[in-house]
């Protein structure tokens, strides 16, 4: 697994520390959980450690949900595969883009955008797994102390709304809550529908009420720059970057960089397990 950061340049950083390495890589071959991997790379370590503030307790936390997602959730972790069909075609209905600029507050942007707006394109596994491996396209380079995601609706209708399963729903919201190696600050949804704020609300029940709070529904005319500088956003939503469709395709570029990142991900995962 390849990574363009170094332990000793988060070290020096005081991002973290060796002790606090030392104390997961420790734990974890002790872990009742059959899923958690008994090693893992120390710089995963890291970004674990980072992402909940080097709290001992909070990482071990993350931890257990980051693995254990992947383990309930094969649909969307599993085969992370840019030659299979239904991926392709996710990538295709969705422009699923990594914003080039970090926030000042080195937070990572993700923007998401609605290309085929035809429903029968649309499926929501893949799409979710598409989707979920763009997270792992930035960190390892200079890992981020959080991300936010702008997602615009435009062309979401009701029957896409019929395609949305809450169980898997439940799933995905929760990882981005609870098991992202880096803190989830929000995500706001822009140009949405009626019908998918009735489906939020129906999630409410089922989803950590800490993760509800930072899922955000704008209406129509909501100015995007109270939460994401112009400078982290494409032209079409009034940023100061390439087009959404240019930004896709050098994001696209990126996922080829990554393919074998998911395989040994994978392969590490159900290997090392107890």
């Amino acid at each position: 697994m390849n990574f363009k950061f170094t332990i000793q340049d988060l070290v020096a950083k005081n991002r973290t520390s060796i002790q606090n390495i030392n104390i997961i890589k420790q734990w974890l071959p002790t872990t009742i959980e059959s899923y958690i991997p008994s090693s893992i790379h120390d710089e995963l370590i890291a970004l674990f450690l980072m992402s909940r503030n080097n709290d001992i307790d909070l990482t071990k936390d993350c931890i257990r949900s980051h693995y254990g997602l992947r383990y309930e959730a094969p649909e969307m972790f599993d085969d992370r595969n840019l030659e299979r069909i239904d991926v392709q075609m996710a990538l295709n209905t969705l422009r699923l883009v990594s914003i080039p600029r970090r926030t000042e507050d080195n937070y990572l942007v993700l923007y998401a955008s609605v290309r085929d707006t035809d429903f029968f394109s649309f499926e929501l596994h893949p799409i979710m797994k598409a989707s979920l491996m763009i997270f792992d396209i930035e960190h390892h380079t200079n890992p981020p102390d959080g991300v936010i995601i702008l997602a615009d609706l435009k062309g979401f209708g009701i029957m896409h709304v019929f395609k949305l399963w809450p169980e898997s729903l439940r799933k995905f919201f929760t990882y981005f809550g609870k098991g992202l190696p880096f803190p989830f600050i929000g995500l706001h949804f822009i140009n949405g529908n009626y019908f998918l704020e009735q489906l939020i609300n129906i999630l409410v029940a089922i989803i950590d009420p800490d993760i509800v709070r930072r899922i955000h529904m704008h209406p129509v005319g909501w100015n995007v720059e109270e939460v994401f500088p112009k400078s982290c956003l494409p032209k079409e939503v009034g940023g100061e970057l390439e087009s959404e469709d240019e930004l896709n395709r050098n994001t696209l570029m990126l996922y080829k960089e990554r393919e074998l990142y998911w395989k040994e991900e994978e392969r590490l995962r159900k290997t090392i397990s107890k």
